[in-house]
């Protein structure tokens, strides 16, 4: 079985993005042999604290969890791996070369047609365009999809108003191992451990007043951040700002063209689940087809990956839909859920063996 993989990007990307690796992407990557190095790449995240900052600006521990053994029992990697998504497309891109497979970088698919025995596909490359025939076509090329495009399926659903900025960083502490969750008036601040070379991430909402502010660094946040956080940041790597979409496709299937990924389904970062969540769609449909291609299942189990995966991606959508919504809202609603809510949630979630069994087995 032969099959071309394209992506219009020059190469594999080169900020952080996405850094949680969730139990069941490892758990997957056990079954293809290199879990164990992933791991090995990574941070295990081994403690979370809940901070908050009063109105005297002074900032105090809430809450300390343990939960570098959350899922002991559930999963053979009962913890949360940091893991940036840069590094995380160059270690799968050495994978692959060694069993051949090249990734075919600065090539964009621009259309495609299908009949009942075949995908046809245009791409532009490096060398111009051409014509590419194949039995079946996988689209993961990301939020504006143009496989999706192509196919005409819609992706209903909104953005949200409240802009979140995310930055990559060192501080003058040094280097954190352990996550922090910053809560305050109106505000909201986490921190993690990015690379073992001492970076940081820093997410949060920026502050009310700078809302539709154009062309934002973290100077501009540093005052309303900093005590916040209660550190100093010395050097910022990557800085920006963002809005958070839901949006799910109305279907994952076309013919003999599937959408995966964000280009079937996006939501808020709440939980760390986006790229998991696009790794558990590839390995739910890439098994299928090598069974049908290889003659091991007919050509309807096919129909199943639309089945389980978009039901799984709506309920997804909705419950971090849910989570998100409560946590920025402003006012008394949203202080109280950052403060209160959250901290003795995520306590309860940690020690109830069915929330447990949950959040491993996603």
């Amino acid at each position: 079985m032969s099959f071309r993989l394209i992506d219009a990007a020059q190469g594999p990307g080169e900020h952080s993005r996405a850094i949680v690796v969730q139990a069941r992407t490892l758990e997957f990557y056990q079954q293809l042999g290199f879990a164990d190095a992933v791991v090995a790449e990574g941070i295990v995240a081994q403690r979370i604290h809940f901070r908050e900052s009063g109105r005297d600006g002074r900032s105090r521990e809430l809450i300390q969890l343990r939960f570098g053994e959350l899922g002991k029992g559930l999963s053979p990697y009962p913890f949360a791996l940091i893991y940036p998504q840069d590094d995380h497309e160059r270690f799968l891109e050495k994978r692959l070369a060694e069993s051949g497979i090249r990734v075919e970088w600065n090539t964009a698919l621009t259309g495609l047609t299908q009949s009942q025995t075949g995908v046809r596909a245009t791409v532009r490359g490096p060398n111009g365009e051409e014509q590419i025939a194949a039995e079946y076509l996988c689209g993961c090329d990301g939020a504006h999809s143009e496989v999706r495009q192509a196919l005409g399926l819609g992706f209903a659903g909104r953005t949200y108003e409240q802009p979140f900025f995310v930055c990559d960083c060192k501080v003058a502490s040094g280097f954190e191992t352990d996550l922090y969750a910053n809560l305050g008036e109106d505000a909201l601040a986490l921190m993690f451990p990015v690379r073992l070379s001492g970076m940081q991430r820093l997410i949060g909402l920026v502050p009310p007043e700078l809302s539709n502010a154009e062309d934002l660094t973290f100077d501009d946040v540093r005052g309303r951040i900093e005590p916040l956080i209660g550190k100093t940041v010395t050097e910022v790597n990557w800085f920006a700002v963002y809005r958070v979409h839901h949006r799910v496709a109305e279907r994952f299937r076309s013919g003999r063209a599937f959408v995966l990924g964000d280009a079937a389904h996006i939501h808020s970062p709440a939980g760390g689940q986006g790229m998991n969540t696009g790794i558990g769609d590839a390995m739910n449909l890439g098994w299928k087809v090598a069974d049908v291609l290889h003659g091991r299942a007919s050509e309807s189990i096919l129909d199943s990956f639309n089945e389980e995966r978009l039901g799984f991606a709506r309920a997804l959508v909705a419950t971090t839909d849910r989570a998100f919504t409560a946590i920025v809202s402003p006012g008394m609603r949203g202080e109280l859920v950052r403060r209160v809510v959250a901290p003795i949630g995520f306590l309860a979630a940690t020690q109830l063996s069915v929330t447990r069994a949950m959040f491993f087995r996603i």
